[in-house]
């Protein structure tokens, strides 16, 4: 969702765009808010979700996938089916990632299904019903809560590493580690995508600037294909370890 003028956004959305086109994936951005504040996130998923359960099931999208607007896709060579439980595990419906202070749902994989409407209509609602339970972090904190409160939500989520879909910055320039940050939560060539959650908005430009360069150079380095990555090996060892 990008609404309002953020060039900074619009160049980023690009980034994905270009991923989209290369994979054949559609791509849906809120412009306009539907409700207050940052549940518009929830909004636009349920909307989504509700307009594919409405087509015949061969025709519906299985799987969508939320991305923040502060993130830069650095790899479009890597399909978004990598990164699915495989078939053998057809009651997973939500993949999400931790970093340092819990669960972050900034980029994060939902599938269509009538389970991700109750949780997205859960989550929705959340203030309205638990008006005493403060949010921190307003529709992230409320997701949480309800994964942590609710058996029937949490046995239907796997939380995956989050270099996977979520990765954060690396260092400043993006052209080597940054030794004071855990590697396997830092962005490396070859990843998905960079995301840049609590960055202030006035340091927004000057801190994606340097991945967007990246990026719209389609350096090889940072675009390997998806055998390179070894990403199809890593996660073929995750799944094989889920049991549900």
């Amino acid at each position: 969702m990008i609404y309002g003028n953020h060039p900074i956004y619009e160049r980023g959305l690009k980034t994905h765009e270009e991923h989209s086109r290369r994979q054949g994936y559609p791509l849906t951005v809120l412009r306009r808010p539907i409700v207050e504040g940052t549940f518009n996130k929830y909004a636009v998923l349920l909307a989504e979700v509700l307009r594919q359960l409405e087509q015949p099931p061969e025709k519906r999208l299985q799987w969508l996938l939320w991305f923040d607007s502060d993130t830069v896709l650095m790899n479009p060579n890597i399909p978004l089916e990598a990164f699915l439980p495989p078939a053998r595990l057809p009651d997973i419906h939500l993949l999400l990632s931790k970093d340092w202070n819990g669960m972050n749902n900034g980029v994060f994989f939902i599938r269509v299904h009538e389970w991700s409407v109750a949780l997205l209509s859960a989550a929705m609602s959340y203030p309205a019903l638990n008006p005493n339970v403060p949010l921190f972090w307003p529709d992230q904190s409320a997701l949480s809560n309800l994964l942590d409160d609710h058996e029937y939500f949490s046995r239907s989520a796997v939380y995956c590493p989050l270099r996977w879909f979520n990765a954060y910055m690396r260092s400043p320039d993006g052209l080597k580690p940054n030794p004071d940050s855990p590697s396997n939560l830092q962005v490396h060539p070859g990843d998905l995508l960079v995301h840049f959650p609590g960055t202030p908005g006035d340091h927004l430009a000057q801190t994606l600037s340097p991945y967007l360069e990246i990026a719209e150079s389609h350096k090889a380095e940072w675009e390997p294909t998806l055998e390179k990555t070894g990403y199809a090996e890593e996660t073929t060892r995750f799944w094989e370890k889920i049991k549900v």
